[in-house]
């Protein structure tokens, strides 16, 4: 799965999300052309133990998927 957090709000979604992805989820690769919103992403997740790593571009998320 790759998933783009541009345009949303990130404290319901990172809780919503870390469920869904411990439930649901083999592998998650999330990606967002802005810096500012992995920065607070990143904070988010990190902050709930799920690992923070956010790629920049969908195609880097993809093609780290695909390794």
């Amino acid at each position: 799965m790759v998933i783009n957090y541009d345009g949303f709000e990130v404290d319901a979604y990172t809780d919503a999300v870390k469920s869904l992805s411990e439930k649901h989820y083999r592998n998650v690769r999330r990606y967002t052309t802005s810096a500012f919103m992995r920065m607070k992403l990143g904070e988010a997740r990190d902050a709930r133990g799920v690992d923070p790593h956010i790629f920049e571009t969908r195609r880097e998320a993809v093609d780290f998927a695909n390794k």
